[in-house]
Order: C-alpha cells, then sequence, then structure tokens
C-alpha cells in the first residue's frame, strides 16, 4: 500500500509542477504585452530605429533592402515619425532606390511627409558621392575605357536631366577638371562649343574625353551623339588636343565610343 501510495503523491507532485510552470510561462507572456502596450508610439519608434541603426553599424548596408536604406536614411531628417512606410511611398512613386536619388528637389516634397530637410539629405547622397568620386580621380593616370568609365559613371548619379561632361587630362593621363558643358531634359542637350574650348584653353590639356547619360535608355549612341562627337573632335584638333573617347552612361551600364568604332570618329 504505501507503494502505491507513493506513486499517487508522484503522480499528483508533478502534475502540479506543471501546472504551476505553465501558469508562470502564462503569466509572464501577460507581463511582456502589458509592457509592450504601455510603450508609447516614441518609445516603439525608438527601439525599432536603433535596431536599424545597430544592423548598419554591424556590416553596413549589406542585407539592406532599398525602401530599408531610405527608411534609415529619413532617420535624421524625420525624427518623431515612422519612416518605414513613407520609403516604401518614395519606392513606388520613383521606381527604384536610384530613382528616388535621382529625383528633383520639387519632385520629392510633393510626397506627403517629405519636407524640403528631408529631400534636400536624399539629394545630398549622390552629390557627395560625386565630389568624393572628383577627389580618388586625382593622380591617376585613365589609361582604358573601363577607368573612363568609372571615372565618369559617378558624376551622373541622382541626375534625371541629360548633361555633358568634359574631363581634361595633362600628358600623363591624369585629370586636370570636370566640367559640366550642358545639360537639358532626358532627350537631348545643347552643347555649347564656346565652353569646351575655354576649358581646354584654362587647362591647358593635351587630352580630353566627353561623356554624357541616357537617364532612362539603353547607352548606345545616337545620330546626334555621333554628329556632336564628332564636331567637338574637330575643334579639339584644331588646338591639338587628342579626343579619348565618348563614354555613355545608361541606367545599368556604360558605352565606349572609341571602342564601338563609331563611324571612325576616333581615327
Amino acid at each position: 500500500m504505501s507503494k502505491k501510495r507513493k506513486s499517487m503523491e508522484d503522480v499528483i507532485s508533478t502534475t502540479a509542477k506543471d501546472e504551476l510552470d505553465k501558469a508562470i510561462e502564462e503569466k509572464k507572456a501577460e507581463l511582456v504585452t502589458d509592457r509592450v502596450k504601455a510603450l508609447t508610439p516614441d518609445q516603439t519608434h525608438t527601439g525599432h530605429r536603433q535596431r536599424v541603426k545597430d544592423r548598419f553599424i554591424a556590416s553596413g548596408l549589406e542585407g539592406f533592402a532599398p525602401h530599408e536604406v531610405l527608411e534609415l536614411l529619413l532617420f535624421y531628417a524625420i525624427p518623431r515619425k515612422d519612416t518605414k512606410q513613407l520609403a516604401h511611398t518614395l519606392i513606388k512613386r520613383f521606381g527604384s532606390l536610384a530613382g528616388v536619388m535621382k529625383a528633383d528637389i520639387s519632385e520629392l516634397t510633393r510626397i506627403d511627409g517629405i519636407s524640403e530637410n528631408a529631400a534636400l539629405l536624399i539629394k545630398l547622397i549622390p552629390e557627395t558621392a560625386k565630389k568624393c568620386s572628383a577627389e580618388e580621380a586625382v593622380n591617376v593616370s585613365y589609361t582604358n575605357t573601363r577607368m573612363l568609365a568609372e571615372l565618369f559613371a559617378p558624376q551622373f548619379a541622382g541626375c534625371s536631366a541629360e548633361k555633358f561632361l568634359l574631363a581634361c587630362f595633362d600628358n600623363n593621363l591624369c585629370v586636370l577638371s570636370i566640367k559640366e558643358i550642358s545639360r537639358g531634359t532626358s532627350v537631348s542637350a545643347a552643347i555649347n562649343m564656346r565652353l569646351v574650348m575655354e576649358e581646354v584653353i584654362r587647362t591647358g590639356c593635351t587630352m580630353a574625353a566627353l561623356s554624357h547619360n541616357h537617364p532612362k535608355g539603353s547607352p548606345n549612341p545616337s545620330d546626334m551623339d555621333i554628329s556632336i562627337t564628332r564636331r567637338i573632335n574637330e575643334h579639339l584638333r584644331a588646338v591639338e588636343v587628342g579626343l579619348m573617347d565618348h563614354i555613355i552612361v545608361g541606367e545599368n551600364k556604360t558605352y565606349s565610343m572609341r571602342e564601338g568604332g563609331d563611324l571612325g570618329i576616333f581615327d
């Protein structure tokens, strides 16, 4: 009888312990829920923002979706508002992260929730990248098409309009200057030949290269692109300056008119 009684007591004890553990876990869950409900919107946003910042601190933008990049950026222009939905709205309106960066300030501020300060911060990113690229170009000898493409491509970051650039080089093919010589619509940009020649003479360059962008299309040259390149080349030859190449920057790739052999312009 004693063994049977002891067995029953063990069963009762185990059951009671299980019920007690279950009750404790349920109470913990209630407490967590109550604490979450007690958080103010500001406290909730602060916690989320810190987690996003910690991710960036740990590994940069690796693993960030495009909207998360914008969300993080907007933290610093919109301090007390959920920027996640706003980031999604921007991506949807402009098609991509690159599209947001290319949008004009006036276009950005039309989005509900984007102030002038927020728009300026967004536009500051590609403009800063251009400055960094220009600084890194100093004392580098640009000896091939790939290097020229890498030099020019960042200059069009965030640019929704078509523009032409002239880069001047010394005898060692080091950059003396990069100058915008024309800006137009996304369809075409008229070239100011006077600005071209003024920059060539000012820098005393011996070599030059051209670049322009096709903001919404293929980088393949149009008939107008070929005609403009030929005309500029004729003016450069008149002052004994060689034209190295004309790099066209499209949405996702670049095109070298020298390598493309377009109508023997560079012969």
